[in-house]
Parts: structure tokens; C-alpha cells; sequence
């Protein structure tokens, strides 16, 4: 069965929100084979367990998230375990969220993952244009695992 991991770090429940309809998304495509964790419960066995991955992240000082951070940094010793696995990013930040975002992109590329679908970024609280975003990105994921 295909398995989608989405794994997020949220403080005031923005970032859950948007963690929330990427997995509503993907859900609606493969059912029960999408796991939603935060990052601070996340392993490294979890990321190499999944077929694709979504990381969201709140804005921090315009980068992601440490325990986003720190989840990378355990994966890195196991980087070939993830080569072409498909992924998206999302965030959340006080101005726009799309630094931090960035800062996701920019460390998850060097796991030689592939991106199929443009991240989501969004000041504040998402709206239903941003939810309505990120379920399309978990339906985009889950689609890419039956191609």
C-alpha cells in the first residue's frame, strides 16, 4: 500500500490546519495509508517508511522550524534511503511564510527527492483558498505514488 507521511511543527495551529487538509487530500485518493505526525514525535524510519512526504513548518526568524531541522539533519546519514521519493512543503508565517518554506526546499533537495507540486505558503491563520491548496497538494502526492 502506498504511504504518504505528512509531518509538520505547529504552535498556534496554523501549520495544523494546513498538515491537516494535505492529509485530507491524499486521504480522498489512497484512504488509510496517510500518517500525520508532528515533527517532534517524527523518526527517521518514518520519512524512509513513506513513498511520499509532505513538511510543514512554521516561520521561524524567516527559516523552518528546529525540530524540521533536526529531523533532516538525523536523515541525512540515510539520504540514499529517500532518493526519489515525491514531496511538497507548506508553511505558515507571521508576514508570509514563504522564507521558511524555502529553507524546507532548499534541504530537502539535497536528499535528491522530487518535487511535483508547489509549495503553499500563508501569512497567518490559512484561509480556504491556502486549505483548499494544500489538500491539492496531498491529492497530487498521492496520485504521483499511483503513476
Amino acid at each position: 500500500m502506498a504511504k504518504v507521511l505528512v509531518v509538520y511543527y505547529s504552535g498556534t495551529g496554523n501549520t495544523k490546519a494546513m498538515a491537516e487538509a494535505v492529509a485530507d487530500g491524499a486521504e480522498s485518493v489512497i484512504g488509510p495509508g496517510v500518517v500525520v505526525k508532528e515533527a517532534q514525535d517524527a523518526t527517521v524510519d518514518d520519512l524512509v517508511g513513506a513513498d511520499a512526504i509532505a513538511v510543514g513548518t512554521p516561520d521561524h526568524f524567516s527559516y523552518m522550524n528546529g525540530y524540521i531541522k533536526l529531523l533532516f539533519d538525523k536523515g541525512w546519514l540515510r539520504r540514499k534511503e529517500l532518493y526519489g521519493k515525491v514531496w511538497g512543503a507548506f508553511s505558515s508565517g507571521g508576514v508570509d511564510g514563504i522564507k521558511s518554506r524555502e529553507s524546507v526546499e532548499w534541504v530537502i533537495d539535497h536528499f535528491k527527492v522530487k518535487k511535483i507540486v508547489p509549495g503553499v505558503s500563508v501569512a497567518g491563520k490559512p484561509g480556504p483558498d491556502q486549505l483548499a491548496a494544500c489538500k491539492s497538494m496531498g491529492v497530487a502526492l498521492a496520485r504521483a505514488l499511483s503513476q
